[in-house]
């Protein structure tokens, strides 16, 4: 696998996302990257929508985990996943955080934004 499939593998575990949102986060032209994207679905990484002109792009295996039942932070991970984008590094500084400190972190998603909530494990 190339770089660049890897790239754009990356960016789709964090959700599905059209074309156009792909092309930005992966820094690359549409042409390079419409060319990996078609090349990831054809061999059954990714997977891809039609709605109406706009193709949405989404993770297969990123399916697959959640469907195999891995657990209860992933679970949440990935509803949350479904509706705003959060870089994985994020996530991973939160349990670093967590690790350290035994102090509990919640994402909270309302209408009014974000907000991280701290609870004392």
């Amino acid at each position: 696998m190339q770089w660049r499939e890897k790239q754009l593998l990356d960016i789709l575990k964090n959700g599905t996302l059209k074309t156009r949102d792909v092309i930005d986060r992966a820094n690359m032209s549409k042409t390079t990257a419409l060319k990996y994207l078609e090349s990831l679905r054809a061999r059954g990484h990714i997977g891809c929508k039609m709605i109406g002109p706009t193709k949405l792009w989404y993770c297969m295996e990123e399916e697959k985990k959640v469907d195999e039942g891995g657990g209860a932070r992933e679970m949440v991970r990935a509803e949350l996943k479904k509706y705003i984008y959060i870089d994985k590094r994020v996530f991973e500084l939160l349990e670093e955080f967590e690790d350290d400190t035994g102090i509990e972190l919640n994402i909270l998603v309302d209408k009014d934004g974000m907000r991280l909530i701290f609870t004392e494990g």
